[in-house]
C-alpha cells in the first residue's frame, strides 16, 4: 500500500463536494475561502468549491451593484 503525505481534505460548505488534495496541487487553487459580513456586522467564513465560488461571485456582484445604488441615493 502506498503512502502519500501532506494531504488535505477540502469540503465545500455549500454543496458538500469533497476532495483530498496533496499540498501544492494545482486543483487546490479551485477552492476559495470567502468572508461575508451580515447586517449585524458578524463575519462568516466559508470554504467553497469552484462551482460554488463561481455562483458566489455572481451573487456578490449583484450585492455590490445594489450597495453602489444605495450609496448613490443619498437622502432620497
Amino acid at each position: 500500500m502506498a503512502k502519500t503525505d501532506n494531504i488535505t481534505k477540502y469540503t465545500c460548505d455549500r454543496c458538500g463536494e469533497s476532495a483530498y488534495l496533496q499540498q501544492g496541487a494545482a486543483a487546490a487553487g479551485d477552492w476559495r475561502e470567502v468572508e461575508r459580513f451580515d447586517q449585524y456586522g458578524s463575519k462568516a467564513s466559508r470554504l467553497l468549491c469552484k462551482s460554488c465560488t463561481d455562483e458566489y461571485k455572481r451573487l456578490a456582484a449583484q450585492q455590490d451593484a445594489a450597495f453602489q445604488e444605495f450609496m448613490a441615493k443619498k437622502g432620497e
